[in-house]
């Protein structure tokens, strides 16, 4: 890559926006363990062994792996903007033996899925990345099954972090109900749930 395409990697992670593939070995890093692990998250999705998740912005798959795990009779879906990203997620679940995880290639607005289609959602630093975040939420409402959830987690230090606040904003007029927020090791997680009386 040459140093103009640099500075636009450079623009794009210390800016608002998707974080750009050619950097997703940071996003790998153990020490992010510390700001939110991938057992703590789990620990947050209320799953089942059968249940069928979303998982919207996985980056290189930091959690995948030990989310489709907890979900051996389920399945896990990976969403992700950037071809890219979903080619460095496949090659890591792959390696580790895992079968029930899928990847489509979409953007988070326009969600290529079926009504009901899943029990949970989650995004980890990726809601406040979408150029239009209410439109992912409604999307999302959309996928997920009566009293199903979502899960949003928001990192300390991230550029495109949204507020508790914020948050409930763009959820209103959704279906999305929020249940509440928690602090997780050093991250802030947003429950939500769909609404049975709105899931059409």
């Amino acid at each position: 890559m040459d140093v103009a395409g640099w500075k636009d990697v450079w623009r794009r992670v210390s800016g608002r926006g998707a974080y750009p593939h050619q950097l997703a070995a940071l996003l790998l890093l153990p020490l992010r363990r510390v700001v939110l692990s991938p057992r703590t998250l789990i620990a947050h999705l209320d799953l089942r062994r059968t249940s069928r998740v979303l998982e919207i912005g996985p980056g290189p798959g930091f959690f995948s792996i030990e989310v489709a795990k907890a979900v051996p009779e389920g399945r896990l879906e990976l969403v992700d903007l950037q071809r890219e990203m979903l080619e460095k997620a496949r090659r890591r679940v792959q390696r580790a033996g895992v079968p029930n995880v899928g990847y489509t290639q979409a953007t988070a607005a326009a969600l290529p899925f079926r009504s009901h289609s899943f029990d949970v959602v989650f995004l980890v630093a990726v809601l406040g990345e979408v150029p239009d975040p209410a439109a992912c939420l409604r999307a999302i409402a959309g996928v997920l099954r009566a009293d199903g959830q979502l899960i949003v987690a928001e990192l300390p230090g991230d550029p495109d972090v949204l507020s508790v606040d914020q948050l409930r904003r763009l959820s209103a007029g959704t279906g999305l109900a929020c249940l509440g927020s928690a602090r997780a090791a050093r991250s802030v997680i947003t429950r939500f749930r769909r609404s049975a009386s709105t899931a059409g």
